[in-house]
């Protein structure tokens, strides 16, 4: 109760100073609330842990709070105008999923690990694809589109239920301190599929534009510039990389103050370049952790600036969301978390059985997967970007609010095969 109390005494607050100056610029104002954003999201995820939500819905919440669903503090303009703390929450987020992903641990068991990614990967986006393609005449949402609408539509609803959070992953093994072979499956596995996803997206984009935007074909021109931003973007990734171990090896000296200019300057170039920002920042993470002894640093000093970064990216994330939109594609949304989790227990049993795997991995493992987060949202915005309007609008609040239930579930899915594992260590 003390928290809200705070929270609503902040608000006021706010609304006072603009009553105040009503004329207030657009650069004040955007300051203004990105203060209230942290203070308030923060104040608002501690209070729900009673309820055992995970934080970052929490944050959700009160951006729709904050958005012009409710209050209209969060507009558009205002939006825009802060759209480059998003792409640094972005990279941030990227950097982590590639620190994490450590060669060594993938060596001991690469078979199952390989394996298990590629049938999950391989059930869920094909099946999901056939799934909406041959039944869209019955979804409400998608029942009055052009057929080659439907066709992007669920390309990209395909390739982004592909991706599991590495930052809700990581999360639920640090709270119950869990160690063991289940636990650095589900985790390689996880991290696999995000480098993966990140590596292709762009590919991804073009095959959906192609049926989206323009006829259903991908000329000469697209793959050239297609292959010029991966090789691009795995360029800058590997030298900034060099660069940060070069840094933490040498000099020592605020390391996280440094790691957030090179977080900046990967922000900055994928505006003025054109690199891929999701891209690249996994790279810099990977080459650090894989090829230097920094990776630890790397991850210690990213947390010390991780908290505020993920409020503002989840907080701007529910301010995104338009309601209208989930109430009337509720049941696509719905549909998209059922058959997901049905083609990813498939895959998962088929990847595991050829991998000569134990009945827990077969037939339980599978839930450790449900969790989408950073990653699924990061893919959403880049989305909205490429589409800018109704149709990337639509599609974003779609996979917000799937991911927002996703993430409810995948938490304590994952916390029970631990438990049941007997990996947890509190």
């Amino acid at each position: 109760m003390k928290n809200i109390l705070i929270i609503i005494l902040l608000l006021s607050i706010y609304i006072g100073v603009i009553s105040i100056q009503p004329d207030t610029n657009l650069n004040s104002i955007s300051t203004l609330l990105v203060g209230i954003v942290l203070l308030t999201s923060f104040l608002f995820a501690n209070s729900i842990k009673r309820l055992n939500l995970p934080k970052l819905t929490g944050y959700m919440i009160m951006g729709i709070i904050l958005g012009p669903v409710v209050l209209n503090y969060l507009t558009a303009e205002v939006m825009k105008h802060l759209f480059f703390l998003e792409n640094i929450a972005l990279s941030f987020i990227a950097i982590t999923a590639g620190g994490e992903f450590k060669l060594k641990s993938f060596k001991k068991d690469s078979k199952s690990i390989i394996l298990i990614f590629i049938f999950q990967s391989v059930f869920i986006f094909f099946g999901l694809l056939a799934f909406f393609i041959f039944l869209s005449d019955y979804i409400p949402f998608l029942a009055n589109l052009p057929k080659n609408i439907v066709y992007g539509f669920a390309i990209l609803l395909a390739a982004t239920a592909m991706s599991k959070s590495p930052a809700t992953t990581i999360g639920i093994i640090t709270e119950l301190n869990a160690k063991g072979r289940i636990t650095n499956l589900v985790l390689s596995v996880t991290l696999l599929k995000t480098i993966f996803l990140v590596s292709i997206f762009p590919i991804i984009i073009a095959w959906s534009k192609t049926y989206l935007i323009q006829s259903a074909v991908i000329d000469q021109n697209l793959l050239i510039d297609l292959i010029q931003l991966i090789t691009s973007s795995l360029f800058a990734g590997v030298l900034l990389g060099i660069i940060v171990i070069w840094y933490i090896t040498k000099v020592r000296v605020e390391i996280s103050l440094f790691l957030l200019g090179i977080v900046i300057t990967i922000a900055e170039i994928s505006e003025l370049l054109g690199v891929e920002i999701l891209l690249t920042s996994i790279i810099v993470g990977f080459v650090v952790q894989n090829f230097s002894k920094q990776g630890e640093s790397l991850i210690k000093g990213i947390e010390l600036f991780s908290l505020p970064i993920y409020v503002i990216f989840f907080c701007f994330a529910g301010a995104n969301l338009n309601l209208n939109v989930i109430f009337t594609s509720a049941i696509i949304t719905g549909l998209l978390i059922l058959v997901r989790a049905f083609f990813l227990y498939l895959g998962n049993l088929a990847g595991s059985t050829l991998a000569h795997e134990d009945r827990f991995v077969r037939d339980i493992s599978w839930m450790g997967y449900i969790g989408q987060a950073g990653i699924a949202l990061g893919l959403g915005i880049i989305i909205s970007r490429n589409f800018p309007g109704d149709l990337g609008q639509q599609f974003l609040t779609i996979l917000i609010s799937t991911v927002v239930l996703n993430e409810i579930i995948g938490p304590i899915l994952f916390k029970f095969v631990l438990v049941k594992a007997g990996e947890s260590r509190i």
